[in-house]
Formats: structure tokens, C-alpha cells, sequence
């Protein structure tokens, strides 16, 4: 497996990535998933999204703050071991010149 950079992704750019199933699961993970450390438990009332990366294994990190006490919070989605998702991801990364 080929580990590639970290890049940052827009929100159109994740829509693109991501099946209805995936799309169901990363918004189930913002919603019940995400910890914050300064409320000392899952942020009960969502987060504010401010920057979504393809990581280097192919999986989606969201990086934000918490909608209770705007502390920071960020989480870490493992779709990258979907093989199918993987091989997609890759394909992106050719499409926009950001594969190794």
C-alpha cells in the first residue's frame, strides 16, 4: 500500500468521494462520534466543520470545534480500508494531480 500526503478536500470534493452509505456514515460519526475534550465527552450538539483532509491512508479527517464550547475537536474516518473506497481515492488523487 502506497502511503500518499495529506491533502485538504472541500466539501464538494468529499460529496464526490463518498457513496450515500459512506455519506450516511460520516454524518453519523459528526453527529454521535466526535469527542470533545473540553466538555469531557461526545459533542452532544454537533460540530462546526472547518476543514475536511484525505489523510495518507485514505481515510476522511474533519477538523473543527464544538458546538457547545467552541473547543477543538477533530475525527478521524476509516473508509481508507475499504479497498473499493482506497482505489477511488487514489483515482482523485490522480484527477487532481495529487497522487505519488
Amino acid at each position: 500500500m502506497n502511503r500518499q500526503s495529506e491533502i485538504q478536500i472541500s466539501w464538494f470534493q468529499l460529496v464526490l468521494l463518498l457513496d450515500e452509505e459512506r455519506m450516511q456514515a460520516y454524518n453519523y460519526l459528526l453527529e454521535k462520534g466526535v469527542i470533545c475534550m473540553h466538555c469531557g465527552g461526545i459533542a452532544e450538539k454537533g460540530i462546526i466543520v472547518e476543514k475536511i483532509y484525505l489523510t495518507s491512508l485514505n481515510d476522511i479527517m474533519v477538523k473543527g470545534k464544538c458546538n457547545v464550547c467552541n473547543g477543538y475537536v477533530a475525527r478521524i474516518m476509516e473508509f481508507g480500508e475499504d479497498e473499493e473506497f482506497f482505489n477511488k481515492a487514489n483515482e482523485f488523487r490522480k484527477a487532481i494531480g495529487k497522487f505519488k
